[in-house]
């Protein structure tokens, strides 16, 4: 499952998929964790991609998807997370604080345009996941 051979998407060997896989983590982490404002903050959203990676392996196992289709599925979510959160991880992590600071432990309600903008980039992923697929 996690060698090489047969078609993969967009005929782009399994390393070069673990290449494109490395380059969208760390533009995740790039994006993500400077705009947080606690080390707590920061510490979760790090281990976002490692919570996505467990899941995507145990659902490529489960479904038999080849190793350069799960790692192409895991690029396109990475990139599709980065941009989909671009330009609001700050403002709402400043929101969550001052919620958290004051006591209260609800989730800080997500703006009209952060919701777009996200279903947006995460839609995009499918549909470009769905169409290199060999």
């Amino acid at each position: 499952m996690w060698g090489g051979g047969g078609m993969t998407p967009l005929g782009l060997s399994v390393a070069t998929w673990w290449w494109i896989v490395a380059l969208t983590t760390v533009l995740f982490w790039a994006m993500a964790i400077p705009p947080q404002v606690t080390r707590q903050y920061r510490i979760t959203v790090a281990l976002a991609p490692l919570v996505g990676a467990l899941f995507l392996v145990g659902r490529s196992h489960m479904n038999g998807t080849t190793s350069a289709g799960a790692l192409s599925m895991y690029a396109l979510a990475m990139l599709s997370l980065t941009l989909g959160t671009a330009g609001h991880l700050g403002r709402m992590a400043r929101l969550q604080l001052a919620a958290d600071e004051a006591g209260d432990r609800d989730e800080v309600p997500l703006t009209w345009g952060f919701m777009v903008q996200f279903f947006l980039c995460v839609t995009a992923g499918f549909v470009v996941y769905f169409v290199i697929q060999p």
